[in-house]
């Protein structure tokens, strides 16, 4: 059973964790793909709500994103719950932080955050 994150901070906590480890370019990538349903690596993960059909436990609604940290990671299983334009204004953030170091990548994420603003239809 996953423990559902309310306090800002712990949300927070979670999404930098996620940011931290995962390989930017290539979420994005996966992220803007309509036959993806998320990216993860190891014990950090995003998910679509396309994820799950919504007759099954861990559908999360209809146009959102789910975070979920799991063990080793985090001492139990934990999860948030956010809606696409939340979800965005973050890969906006964590973008910006990676072109801090990569300016050359800059074409690049720019042309995926467009595709995945399209495919959220944000």
């Amino acid at each position: 059973m996953y423990r559902i994150l309310i306090e800002q901070y712990e949300i927070e906590k979670l999404v930098e964790s996620y940011f931290y480890i995962i390989d930017l370019p290539r979420a994005l990538k996966y992220f803007g793909d309509s036959e993806r349903h998320g990216y993860g690596s190891g014990p950090l993960e995003v998910q679509f709500s396309t994820y799950h059909e919504p007759n099954e436990e861990y559908y999360i609604g209809d146009r959102k994103v789910c975070f979920l940290g799991e063990l080793p990671a985090y001492d139990e299983d934990v999860l948030v719950v956010m809606e696409y334009d939340q979800f965005y204004n973050y890969l906006v953030i964590y973008s910006g932080k990676h072109l801090d170091e990569h300016p050359e990548d800059i074409n690049k994420i720019n042309n995926l955050l467009e595709i995945i603003k399209s495919r959220l239809d944000i």
